[in-house]
């Protein structure tokens, strides 16, 4: 079976360690230690939680919290800032739950427990064999967990909540991609690793290309 994904994004490298220990015992974890490592793996790994520490060398954690939002993963905040203020400002950031530091581990291990388990009962979209999971950021092909990475899951998402929609390429830099404009050709290069994955999962000819016009997933029959 396979195991649920965290990322665990703290600067306190011996508290981090710590955190990852506890956490292995029952999950896949990876560990950044800035704001702008934590992004670029989020980016390029699939994730379901992210234990967030908001005061980070590089930048504030709730940048790096509205910036993660996008994605299909909920985050859990680490803080040493107590105040009513510092918690509403994480929650409107795009945190799911909120725990002040010092924390005991128990508390920290059953609110991610509890976090991850909201995934189940997820709305999901279907498509043959395949089904996408936006909430709990999965994607299977007959049950099988199919690894996307981050630009890849969206751009399945967005295809298959718009099924029957073509989409333009400038759409699908708009919806993808923030104020940074992507290299020349990233889109196709994305749809071609999607189509390899999941063909290669048995999932074939889910994304079509419309010559001229952008990309589909079709109602299948």
């Amino acid at each position: 079976m396979d195991r649920d994904r965290i990322l665990v994004v703290e600067d306190d490298q011996a508290l981090a360690r710590v955190i990852q220990r506890e956490l292995e015992r029952a999950y896949d974890v990876r560990v950044a230690h800035t704001g702008r490592d934590a992004l670029i793996l989020a980016a390029e790994e699939p994730f379901h939680l992210v234990v967030l520490d908001l005061n980070l060398p590089d930048m504030d954690g709730l940048e790096v919290a509205e910036q993660l939002r996008e994605l299909p993963l909920s985050i859990l905040m680490l803080t040493a800032r107590a105040d009513v203020r510092s918690r509403v400002a994480g929650l409107y950031a795009g945190a799911s739950d909120y725990l002040a530091k010092p924390f005991e581990m128990e508390e920290l291990l059953a609110r991610v427990y509890a976090q991850l388990r909201r995934r189940e009962g997820d709305e999901a979209y279907h498509w043959g064999p395949l089904t996408l999971y936006p909430s709990r950021r999965a994607c299977t092909v007959d049950g099988v967990e199919v690894e996307l990475t981050a630009l890849e899951f969206r751009l399945l998402e967005l295809l298959l909540a718009g099924k029957g929609r073509v989409f333009a390429k400038d759409t699908i830099i708009d919806r993808l991609y923030d104020d940074v404009a992507p290299a020349h050709n990233a889109i196709e290069a994305i749809v071609s690793r999607l189509r390899a994955k999941l063909a290669a999962a048995g999932a074939d000819d889910v994304v079509e290309n419309i010559r001229g016009l952008g990309y589909v997933v079709r109602e299948r029959r």
